[in-house]
């Protein structure tokens, strides 16, 4: 059985690269990986749906999910920001350090 699903899915693969699908669909996946809200829905979508959630729950999530992945990177944002300006002190202070000696 095994085998027959792999020939079936190699002919499948074999023909949609051949009549171009598989270029489609790759730039169908480059705009929505570019998308920050477009990716979660379809990752959030995809792991509850694979769980066994229900279409509209799963959809319903994955969409509240969506949105608030913009708060999630804008706290990312600030985190990477106050990183940055201890960071810069830091170095600066160890620079001030060496210079004394």
């Amino acid at each position: 059985m095994i085998v027959l699903t792999v020939i079936a899915v190699m002919m499948a693969a074999a023909l949609a690269h051949h009549l171009g699908l598989a270029d489609a669909v790759a730039k169908v996946v480059d705009k929505v990986a570019a998308c920050l809200k477009c990716f979660t829905f379809w990752c959030s979508m995809t792991a509850l749906l694979y769980l066994g959630y229900d279409v509209f729950m799963s959809a319903l999530a994955a969409v509240v999910a969506a949105y608030l992945s913009n708060w999630f990177v804008l706290a990312l944002f600030f985190l990477q920001r106050k990183f940055t300006q201890l960071y810069e002190k830091e170095r600066k202070s160890e620079g001030d350090n060496d210079a004394r000696k």
